[in-house]
């Protein structure tokens, strides 16, 4: 389906949802991205990139946020399962 063609009714998102589930699919709490969310996103990709191409900084700053995330009980995925 294109989405600029047509948006999906609500009886083709619940099957959609259904196929999803039953191939083995798990459900994540989602919620919209807060401007904290996105400036956060964003300055991540930003050092990930100079990091690729080099920067010590950027990868000094990527490892630090590895090693914070690698420091909570649960992961990311973990934290926004639903159920």
């Amino acid at each position: 389906m294109d989405y600029n063609s047509r948006r999906m009714t609500r009886e083709e998102s619940d099957a959609a949802i259904q196929a999803f589930l039953d191939n083995g699919g798990e459900i994540i709490r989602l919620r919209e991205a807060t401007k904290k969310d996105q400036e956060k996103a964003a300055r991540r990709a930003y050092h990930e990139d100079r990091a690729m191409c080099g920067n010590e900084r950027s990868k000094e700053i990527i490892e630090r946020e590895n090693k914070l995330e690698a420091s909570f009980i649960f992961s990311r995925d973990e934290r926004n399962k639903v159920g």
